[in-house]
């Protein structure tokens, strides 16, 4: 696993978003698999800025999802939302071919099947993920099988409460599921990248970094893969024993 700490989460934002970037111009039909969530949000920001200006193309690309909630769509905390809102609802040109996983559906082995056909037809070069207050990645909770692949998650009551601070929800309003890819699914990925900011996430960030490899810290698995990024900030690096 490759380390790049930042000062802070605009600089972190700007790390990531050149990992990105750099994906799109090395290869014009690129395969990238991105998560949603707040620490992200200003990395849509600039990769929506640099397409709109021209900067960066997407047209022959591929965008994917790696998880989705069990919940009508139109719902106001659904990665299908984000990804509208944030993304697909404000660049001037969009990719190729856009895939999302839809957790709305009756038959939801159905749709993991199809979203598996997706997964082979497309095998990605770049997967994006977030690292949860108790280190998970998707919604592989602590716990999860490194063999895991496409499945419905239970969320964890901590996960359940970021979701709740982050989208302004009460404990009712709240989604307790998603279908998510699984940590197998998100090893086989050429690349991997993951951020981290802010003290909340520095314990996760230490049991992930510096702790074993184990099911008990999903984001663990990362330290075997032979190409994952994660760039984190100050405060999230703040329980590290080795400081550089």
């Amino acid at each position: 696993m490759k380390i790049i700490r930042t000062k802070d989460y605009e600089e972190m934002s700007q790390k990531a978003f050149e990992v990105i970037a750099g994906t799109f111009r090395k290869n014009a039909n690129a395969v990238v698999n991105t998560t949603t969530g707040a620490s992200y949000d200003r990395v849509f920001e600039l990769w929506v800025e640099a397409i709109n200006r021209g900067e960066l193309s997407v047209e022959n690309s591929v965008v994917m999802n790696l998880d989705e909630y069990i919940a009508d769509r139109n719902k106001p905390f659904t990665v299908y939302t984000y990804m509208q809102k944030k993304f697909y609802g404000l660049i001037r040109s969009r990719p190729k071919i856009v895939e999302l996983l839809d957790g709305s559906v009756k038959d939801l082995q159905s749709e993991i099947d199809r979203y598996n056909a997706v997964l082979n037809k497309y095998p990605r070069d770049l997967q994006i993920v977030g690292l949860g207050v108790n280190g998970h990645l998707g919604a592989n909770e602590p716990g999860a099988s490194f063999q895991s692949r496409l499945f419905c998650a239970d969320s964890h009551e901590s996960t359940i409460r970021s979701t709740m601070g982050y989208c302004g929800l009460t404990r009712e309003e709240a989604p307790t599921q998603m279908l998510t890819l699984g940590l197998a699914d998100i090893m086989e990925a050429k690349e991997v990248l993951l951020v981290a900011s802010g003290e909340r996430k520095a314990e996760a960030v230490k049991a992930a970094i510096e702790g074993p490899i184990s099911e008990e810290c999903p984001a663990s698995i990362l330290r075997a893969h032979p190409n994952a990024t994660f760039i984190i900030d100050e405060a999230a690096a703040s329980l590290l024993e080795k400081k550089e």
